[in-house]
């Protein structure tokens, strides 16, 4: 049943951007990675260079918010 799957994980080093933890990343598609530490999926864009972004799969979810010092 499973003979002709062929699963590849690609991991890197890598500072999440929602934690801010050094962590691994472990790649689910070919473009998407997984935070081991928070679990956050990210979206790798290439445009010269390599950054990780936070995907967001529903736009009406993001929030803008200034954090609150006291």
């Amino acid at each position: 049943m499973f003979e002709d799957v062929s699963l590849k994980a690609e991991i890197v080093n890598g500072v999440c951007p929602t934690c801010t933890c050094p962590t691994l990343l472990v790649s689910i598609a070919r473009d998407h990675y997984r935070c081991i530490t928070c679990g956050t999926d990210l979206k790798q864009h290439v445009n010269g260079k390599i950054s990780y972004i936070p995907h967001v799969s529903d736009p009406k979810q993001i929030r803008f918010e200034a954090p609150k010092n006291g």
